[in-house]
């Protein structure tokens, strides 16, 4: 009977849950259809990164499940710097059901924004007033569509290109449709931030929202940064003010989360208790995105976002008085409801998170953080919407609610489509490299490939090669794991000398191709970006200016080394090119030999 009421009372939002999760999964179902036969099993991507995380679900599924190097053969037996808890959420659906992690995958378009749209729709209605009513209902739906399919609405620049160019905001598939970070870092985050609330407002079973509230925190800290610095900054906010309330069995469940979350999590803390211990553990966290740094940033929506709160909530407090003027049984003081706190506990919370390395000096790309600081102020802005316009006036409250659901599935449905039709035909371009995967699925695992890449189809293909076989790439530029910064200078000599760069040219080549040269020589990533200094004026990448420089000569001897001895330094068992090995590269290799073409692909065995 519970169950039957729940659907009752929530069958709308519900059923726009199934519409959010159509629109993420449409451009996969039509892609596939529109192909028929064509289609080889390599689905249409919905991020620029996307085999990035394909490739660590591999992993995980060829039995290296702590991935500690995804990309090359000789560091799968080092502790990772970031274990691979998301992928699980992937690889172990399609291990238990024999199911291809690409179908998993293309399953998890629908299912993860349908659950990420509900967290949100709960989350919303239990931070607003008159929870039974069909206009808190529609309120919460509206908020839910605007984080979920409008969350580009907030880009002003973004929705002008929009308006004038045709451009989507994003310039791809919605933010959601990313696999494993952020959507699932936002789903632990919003169940967090639900049992919070539940625990704030002393619901049954506390014991049991104390547990979920903690191992949703657990499941954060091991798997995604953004997403658990922004919970444990609202947490401790959260805190802060039951505390100066004196309510100190609420304040002490808060502290029994934060404490029972980081026992739960201690396999993740051993894990990187072990990565520390190596002499790489410093330089592989800086090329994975950590800043030393105590730059202040301004998170201008949130900033807004807190000026509005308190012009509405003195607005609130002004009435307040007024009223009290003008009716005895006005009670004289104003009363801050747990709504106002949770609110300000999140303006709060992510302001902190977005600049705590004010005083911690550490912080990693901190811009990541706005993936979850967006949502949450959102959801401020429609528990303000609700609980203070809407009783000023409805009028008012009823034209944002049609503006935001109207632009949200606008914004939503425009995104996908424009992106779909964008990038239809490069990924159509891709079913030609299934019978090349299938002929490497066959080989022995583990197997190591060297693409020769000098274009982006064949820089492609070395990305492509990880995520959708058991191979390995020999030149490989995901560096995030622990070895040496020489490594990857060392692929990138042998990717320029297969390309035939000579030593009289590296100079001019190095400055016609910075961002390739960074892509392998960056220390962190600021050189990998290149982006402005300006923004971290006490961080900056020297080493790569120095690398930069030191490069040309260091390529010119190493141009006078035997190439085959020094492919043979690391695991190699094939070279796949895009057109013919030049002659003068195969002799120098010696004994290779051609074992398979396809098309303009070719595919050489590394003799010995």
């Amino acid at each position: 009977m519970k169950i039957k009421n729940y659907f009752q009372n929530n069958y709308l939002a519900i059923l726009t849950a199934f519409l959010v999760g159509f629109i993420y999964l449409a451009p996969n179902i039509f892609f596939i259809l529109s192909l028929g036969d064509d289609y080889q099993g390599i689905p249409m991507m919905q991020t620029q990164n996307e085999d990035f995380y394909l490739a660590r679900i591999q992993e995980i599924i060829d039995g290296h499940p702590l991935v500690a190097s995804h990309g090359l053969y000789e560091y799968k037996d080092q502790w990772p710097t970031a274990p691979p808890t998301g992928e699980f959420f992937y690889a172990l659906p399609s291990l238990l059901f024999d199911v291809s992690s690409v179908n998993v995958l293309i399953a998890s378009r629908f299912v993860l924004p349908f659950i990420l749209f509900l967290l949100i729709y709960f989350l919303i209605q239990k931070l607003t007033n008159d929870q039974e009513l069909f206009s808190n209902k529609i309120n919460a739906i509206a908020g839910a569509l605007f984080i979920t399919l409008g969350y580009d609405l907030v880009d002003y620049r973004g929705i002008f290109n929009l308006l004038f160019s045709g451009d989507s905001a994003r310039g791809g598939f919605l933010l959601w449709a990313r696999p494993v970070n952020p959507i699932l870092g936002a789903i632990f985050l919003f169940a967090f931030l639900f049992f919070v609330r539940q625990i704030v407002q002393k619901t049954k079973k506390q014991k049991l929202t104390v547990f979920f509230a903690s191992f949703f925190l657990a499941l954060m800290f091991a798997s995604y940064f953004f997403s658990w610095g922004i919970a444990l900054s609202v947490a401790a906010i959260l805190i802060l003010i039951y505390l100066l309330k004196k309510e100190f069995k609420t304040t002490g469940n808060l502290i029994f989360v934060v404490l029972f979350a980081f026992v739960l999590a201690l396999p993740y803390w051993y894990l990187i208790l072990q990565s520390s211990q190596s002499e790489w553990y410093e330089e592989s966290l800086l090329r994975s995105g950590l800043f030393y740094t105590h730059y202040p940033l301004l998170n201008k929506l949130m900033l807004a976002v807190l000026a509005f709160y308190i012009i509405l909530v003195s607005f609130q407090i002004l009435k307040h008085k007024k009223s009290k003027l003008n009716s005895a049984n006005e009670e004289s003081i104003f009363h801050f409801q747990d709504w106002h706190l949770f609110c300000l506990a999140f303006i709060l919370g992510s302001l902190w998170a977005y600049s705590q390395q004010i005083i911690t000096g550490r912080t990693v790309w901190p811009y990541h953080f706005v993936q979850y600081t967006i949502p949450l102020a959102i959801i401020v802005l429609m528990a303000l919407f609700y609980n203070i316009i809407k009783k000023e006036s409805l009028y008012l409250w009823r034209i944002g609610i049609f503006v935001i659901i109207f632009a949200s599935l606008t914004i939503g449905i425009y995104t996908q489509a424009n992106t779909y039709q964008k990038s239809y035909s490069r990924y159509t371009e891709n079913q030609s490299y299934a019978k090349i995967f299938d002929w490497l699925n066959d080989k022995e695992k583990d197997c190591v490939v060297l693409v020769r890449k000098s274009n982006a189809k064949e820089s492609k293909l070395d990305n492509l090669i990880p995520a959708f076989t058991h191979c390995n790439t020999y030149a490989s530029s995901w560096v995030y794991t622990l070895m040496s910064s020489e490594r990857p200078q060392f692929n990138y000599a042998i990717v320029l000398r297969l390309n035939g760069v000579k030593g009289e040219e590296i100079d001019q080549y190095l400055i016609e191709n910075k961002n390739q040269a960074g892509g392998y020589l960056f220390s962190n990533w600021l050189g990998l970006y290149n982006y402005p200094a300006k923004d971290f004026p006490d961080f900056s990448d020297l080493l790569l200016e120095e690398r930069l420089k030191k490069f040309p000569e260091d390529y010119r001897i190493f141009l006078k080394k035997d190439f085959k001895e020094e492919l043979e330094k690391y695991k190699i068992d094939y070279i796949l090119s895009v057109g013919k090995l030049d002659k003068n590269i195969i002799n120098q290799l010696r004994n290779i030999e051609l074992v398979f073409q396809l098309n303009d692909l070719f595919v050489y065995s590394f003799g010995d």
